[in-house]
């Protein structure tokens, strides 16, 4: 009975479901209560505590007096609460919405690397970065990336836009034509899944940045990508 529901309960979660606060506390008590019905204790907190910010800013003494909930769970509930907090209020996302944002974020996550990286930052509409996803082969002068992976991820985190980020280790910051092919290649995927590719950055130093938008080299990409190309292109995939 009580797997048959917990199954339904997780598929409301994996489907991101709305779920009522009482669905909320109930399944998060599932790992503090693995063989118990916490439905009923998910209502006595809430309506002792009125809401799920109240239950997390319960004492454990307080928390220990309602029903079903005892030493272990009052422990667990504190924890999560005290998680919840520290995320909101130091662990919030970089959010790039401008040049700048760009190269002070990109300069700090590839500066000093000795072997070429590709870094996908996945954004949502207000422009904070909610993935990352950093490829490198290890070598000097070549990183790479399979496409399934992108595709792969794309699907599962469905991002509003997309920036690309790679490193050159030496020479200059200029594109190659592997960098314009990879960058036609992710266009390809975002015309596919409705994401917006925002811009291409290539990294030598904290002073030389090259942008794909700011050149206008984006623009070509995006002319290159179009249907009749797009649809040419799976056809020499088939």
């Amino acid at each position: 009975m009580h797997e048959g529901h917990r199954q339904r309960m997780y598929e409301k979660l994996n489907n991101s479901d709305d779920l009522f606060d009482h669905e909320v506390l109930e399944v998060l008590l599932y790992s503090a209560c693995p063989r118990v019905n916490t439905n009923p204790v998910a209502h006595a907190l809430l309506d002792r505590f009125v809401s799920i910010s109240g239950v997390f800013n319960a004492s454990i003494d307080e928390l220990k007096e309602v029903d079903g909930v005892g030493a272990n769970v009052a422990y667990f509930i504190k924890t999560v609460g005290l998680c919840a907090e520290r995320a909101g209020s130091i662990g919030t996302s970089p959010t790039l919405k401008t040049f700048g944002d760009c190269k002070h974020f990109i300069n700090l996550r590839l500066r000093g690397k000795t072997e070429e990286f590709i870094e996908l930052y996945f954004l949502n509409k207000a422009g904070r970065v909610q993935r990352i996803f950093s490829y490198t082969s290890f070598e000097k002068s070549r990183a790479s990336v399979k496409v399934d992976d992108i595709l792969r991820n794309v699907a599962l985190s469905r991002p509003h836009g997309i920036i690309i980020a790679h490193n050159h280790v030496d020479g200059s910051a200029n594109p190659s034509e592997y960098d314009d092919n990879f960058t036609r290649t992710v266009q390809f995927i975002c015309n596919m899944n409705g994401v917006q590719l925002i811009d291409h950055f290539i990294y030598l130093s904290q002073d030389e940045i090259y942008s794909y938008n700011d050149n206008g080299r984006l623009r070509e990409v995006k002319n290159f990508c179009s249907l009749e190309s797009f649809e040419k292109w799976i056809k020499t995939l088939n």
